[in-house]
């Protein structure tokens, strides 16, 4: 019988056969080549905006031509406000018949991408003279040839003047970049809500994580840039420095993929004091002002420079008296029990003891943060900064669920007050594996389920909306900041029930499914050589230059005893417990591929081969070929798996390839084998 679980991976990966339409490439308006990258927009203030965009193997003559229309772009950024970078170097797997007339004097003396593929060019356009609160249209051109096609979709609206009283709306989310049905489908359900109230998005808060596994700038490519294309290009994004990102980039020097990919306002120049650091920085947004902190290199190596710059610009904010918001945000959270601790992980502890002090003198209203798979939302509390055992006594001052249609909004004066409350969101569910560990005291609610937070601003009211991946509205909070509010901590607060354990949810594709953008390089129905004697020796037969021509050829899947069988290899029973398979394929730009393995269905086990080195292996404890060892069984239900190839990067070459696979049985007398397979890159 098919259980539960194997009909749920089924349906996820027929879901994902559909959501492939929707990122294997760039949408119907997308823009033409050689663009790889954007244009997205960065850094707006209400007289500037930055349109960041990529070329691949060909440098263009960038212009920019923007206008208050559609069809009227009458003005022009071109020549020294567009600053352009490259990525030339070669490696084992440079195309140089393309690199090689690209690498000129002239294009060796730019600015060097850290790591973007070869052949690769950047161009940062500053957009400048413009009108706050203004709606533009812009278009991409190489010279005279437009680069974009007439879409009203390439707009941007510069941001208002600092102080000036006008409704906010904006979407924050972290721990995206996972390329799984998960994060379209948290995209998708934030796009319809705001479509359905008819009120579009001012920004967006992005708060870490962005392209998993280490923040490559492949990575950024695929697994951030791809999936919200269509909205980069008309919606600044607002990034904070996360752990992920820190395995590729440096903070402390400002290099790698995450600094080539945001620019930020470093000089003061979107409101706040100049923080001369891309790691944390501030900016206004009518008269909500909104902090970012780097809460993973700087926090410590940096810590009194930050902390420094964080207490002068929480005073220029409350001296102006042009705010009435305050907002922070940052990767590590100071409070959870998700897939992280904050009463046992060190930066958790750091940021909760000298920075969130910091925060909540300076009378900042919410915190957002990512990191924790989970969501998790905070009562109204103050001065909660022990560094273990976290407890929500003397620490509540609102224990309200804070639903207007419930308990109520949480209450607090108008203006910029120290210690009168802070709500704490931790909103990492927008695409990576979920987890919840434990009970976090001082959460008045926690929901171990993909979504992701829209927030509203409306004069003296704050609104918090967390909308899941199928677009349910899971919870709602308000802040309503009127009068005066005279606050006192509870002693013995309201608490979530108490729950215990380790809950991975199981909705959740994260190692089962291929990623959703990925290109097909082996196709499932693909003829390969087959052997199924037990007399192979050693591991020559996984080798480019193993002579084969004596095996077998048939089309997959191979197998007995399953209805999908095209190559039937009855002969095995009783005889073989062992095929092998072999496949010849040629690959280009293979420095241009974020990832490549195996979507197989197979009984029991296998072990894979990429140019002569194993790369995987599923069910075979030790041993290969005749001397494979402790063959467990595993029954094909269907369930596809994805199997990334370890180290794919050093034995993948342009040109010519194979990959080898021995199939296992675990008996010779079982009743059924299969495997099933394709090979697929993400790119």
């Amino acid at each position: 019988m098919v259980d539960s679980a194997k009909l749920i991976c089924r349906s996820l990966v027929q879901s994902s056969i559909l959501l492939l339409g929707i990122a294997s490439g760039y949408a119907s308006d997308g823009p033409l080549p050689p663009i790889c990258r954007g244009p997205y927009l960065q850094c707006a203030t209400p007289y500037s905006i930055h349109i960041v965009w990529r070329t691949e193997w060909e440098r263009i003559t960038p212009v920019i031509r923007f206008g208050k229309t559609p069809t009227t772009l009458d003005r022009i950024v071109t020549g020294k406000d567009v600053v352009i970078k490259a990525s030339l170097q070669t490696n084992k797997n440079s195309n140089l018949e393309r690199l090689i007339p690209l690498r000129t004097r002239a294009n060796l003396g730019l600015p060097k991408l850290h790591s973007a593929p070869p052949g690769t060019f950047q161009y940062e356009a500053l957009v400048s003279g413009l009108e706050p609160a203004t709606r533009y249209y812009y278009a991409v051109f190489d010279g005279e040839k437009r680069l974009t096609p007439q879409s009203e979709s390439y707009h941007f609206i510069t941001m208002p003047l600092s102080g000036t009283a006008t409704p906010i709306r904006f979407w924050a989310f972290g721990d995206s970049g996972s390329n799984r049905k998960s994060q379209y489908m948290v995209y998708e359900a934030i796009m319809n809500r705001v479509h359905r109230d008819g009120r579009p998005l001012d920004f967006v808060l992005h708060l870490g994580d962005f392209a998993y596994y280490d923040g490559r700038d492949l990575e950024f490519t695929v697994r951030y840039f791809k999936p919200y294309e269509e909205l980069l290009r008309n919606m600044v994004v607002w990034p904070t420095f996360a752990n992920h990102e820190a395995h590729t980039s440096r903070a402390l020097e400002g290099i790698g993929p995450y600094f080539d990919a945001f620019i930020m306002p470093t000089h003061g120049e979107a409101g706040g004091i100049p923080s001369h650091r891309e790691g944390y920085y501030s900016f206004d947004c009518g008269r909500a002002h909104f902090i970012c902190l780097d809460s993973h290199e700087l926090r410590h190596k940096l810590r009194r420079q930050m902390s420094d710059w964080l207490k002068a610009d929480l005073e220029l904010a409350k001296k102006r008296g042009q705010t009435d918001w305050l907002i922070a945000f940052f990767h590590q959270p100071p409070y959870t029990k998700g897939s992280h601790d904050s009463d046992k992980e060190g930066d958790l502890v750091d940021m909760r003891k000298h920075y969130i002090p910091i925060l909540e003198a300076g009378g900042v209203d919410l915190v957002l943060n990512g990191h924790s798979h989970i969501y998790e939302r905070s009562m109204l509390m103050d001065g909660n900064y022990g560094t273990n055992n976290t407890v929500a006594d003397n620490f509540i001052l609102d224990d309200g669920d804070g639903n207007p249609n419930g308990d109520g909004p949480y209450r607090k004066s108008a203006g910029i007050n120290p210690r009168q409350g802070t709500v704490y969101v931790v909103a990492g569910n927008a695409g990576a594996r979920l987890t919840r560990r434990a009970l976090m005291p001082v959460m008045a609610v926690t929901y171990v389920e993909f979504g992701s937070l829209l927030v509203d601003i409306q004069g003296d009211t704050l609104t918090g909306t967390m909308i899941n991946k199928f677009g349910d509205l899971r919870d709602q909070f308000q802040i309503v900041k009127r009068g005066e509010v005279i606050t006192n901590k509870l002693s013995h607060p309201w608490l979530l029930p108490d729950w215990k354990g380790l809950n991975w949810n199981t909705d959740e594709e994260w190692d089962v499914l291929p990623p959703v953008a990925h290109k097909l390089i082996v196709p499932d129905d693909a003829t390969w050589q087959y052997y199924t004697a037990q007399d192979i020796k050693g591991r020559d037969w996984t080798w480019p230059n193993y002579d084969a021509s004596r095996w077998k050829s048939g089309p997959a899947p191979f197998g007995f005893n399953y209805d999908k069988v095209r190559t039937k290899l009855d002969s095995m029973f009783n005889k073989s417990t062992v095929v092998y398979l072999r496949k010849e394929f040629v690959v280009e730009d293979v420095d241009r591929m974020n990832n490549f393995g195996l979507v197989i269905d197979y009984d029991d086990g296998f072990i894979a081969y990429l140019n002569g080195r194993e790369v995987a292996r599923r069910n075979i404890d030790r041993g290969r070929g005749r001397y494979a060892l402790t063959i467990k069984e595993h029954r094909a239900y269907g369930q596809y798996e994805w199997v990334a190839f370890k180290d794919w990067q050093k034995y993948l070459q342009n040109g010519r390839n194979v990959i080898c696979i021995e199939g296992h049985n675990s008996k010779p007398d079982s009743d059924s084998f299969l495997i099933d397979v394709k090979v697929v890159a993400e790119q």
